[in-house]
């Protein structure tokens, strides 16, 4: 019994050695690797340190230039912005102006197309015309057109009785002179009395007066705002051609003309007065003329009485 509780603690004993060695290899093994695995500081040499400085100092350099240049940029591109900004509201400020300016101009235009309609309404206007402004276009030059009754007198009134006449007149006057020029181009026929009329024997042919006539116009009264309305005088002289003048028979042979019917030229003088009218752009006119033509035995006589426009 006391043997076998000697060697149990024997065993046990050993036990305990062998574990208390075994623990200290354990350290000691710890010890060695973790002193085999410690970083190796290595002594630099004064030029390295010196070379990595320098190094690190211009990298550093290059650094500041980089920031500086980027901050330079941003700050052209703000100087940039704000010119652009600069412009835009400056165009913003002009286009304000010019709008201004055209809304002034329109309401000054405006206020004077209702003023000079206001006094048109207050004042109106009458619309005249005068013999040197023959149309609404105030030139020296006008031509016309009229027509009107021919009635003969003297002699030829026993044969003829009253016609026609169309005239052309084409003339020229200055808007500031009453004197002015015209050429009066006619056409005038007459009608033949029945046969048995004073002592006409067989009817006699409707004659035909041409003529062609220089004429001086003087306006003796002007009317109108303008001056435009005009009471003229016109007169002059010219050629007349007649056909079938006398073509009859008489009973009283001292009347007869020459011309026995035969066409023949004669020269011959007129005068009379006139009253012009403006009506819109063209003249209104009424004239008269008595009318003497130096043909044998009697001189040939009638009036034209004229109505009609000129136009400049």
């Amino acid at each position: 019994m006391n043997l076998r509780i000697s060697l149990a603690g024997a065993f046990a004993v050993a036990l305990v050695m062998g574990a208390t060695s075994t623990a200290s290899a354990q350290a000691d093994t710890t010890r060695r690797t973790t002193s085999q695995t410690r970083v190796r500081v290595t002594k630099e040499s004064p030029g390295e340190v010196s070379t990595r400085r320098d190094s690190a100092f211009i990298r550093d350099s290059i650094a500041r230039a980089d920031s500086v240049a980027r901050m330079e940029k941003m700050r052209q591109d703000s100087v940039a912005r704000a010119d652009s900004m600069a412009r835009m509201e400056r165009a913003r400020l002009d286009s304000i102006a010019r709008d201004s300016t055209a809304r002034a101009d329109s309401i000054a235009r405006a206020s004077q197309v209702t003023t000079t309609t206001t006094d048109t309404i207050r004042n109106p206007t009458m619309p005249t015309m005068s013999a040197d402004t023959y149309g609404a276009r105030k030139s020296g030059f006008y031509v016309g057109l009229g027509g009107g009754p021919n009635i003969p007198t003297g002699t030829i009134n026993d044969v003829y009785k009253t016609g026609f006449n169309v005239t052309v007149p084409i003339g020229w006057q200055p808007m500031n002179s009453p004197f002015g020029l015209r050429l009066d181009l006619s056409y005038a026929r007459l009608n033949g009395r029945s046969a048995g009329t004073n002592g006409l024997t067989s009817q006699p042919d409707d004659p035909n007066i041409w003529s062609a006539a220089a004429n001086a116009t003087l306006d003796l009264v002007r009317f109108g705002e303008s001056r435009r309305g005009a009471l003229y005088l016109v007169g002059g002289g010219g050629f007349y051609r007649f056909t079938d003048f006398f073509n009859t028979d008489r009973s009283d042979n001292d009347a007869e003309s020459a011309f026995e019917g035969d066409p023949i030229t004669k020269g011959g003088v007129t005068g009379g007065a006139g009253l012009a009218f403006p009506i819109g752009g063209t003249s209104f006119f009424v004239e008269s003329r008595y009318t003497n033509v130096f043909t044998d035995g009697d001189n040939t006589k009638w009036v034209p009485v004229v109505i009609g426009l000129k136009w400049r």
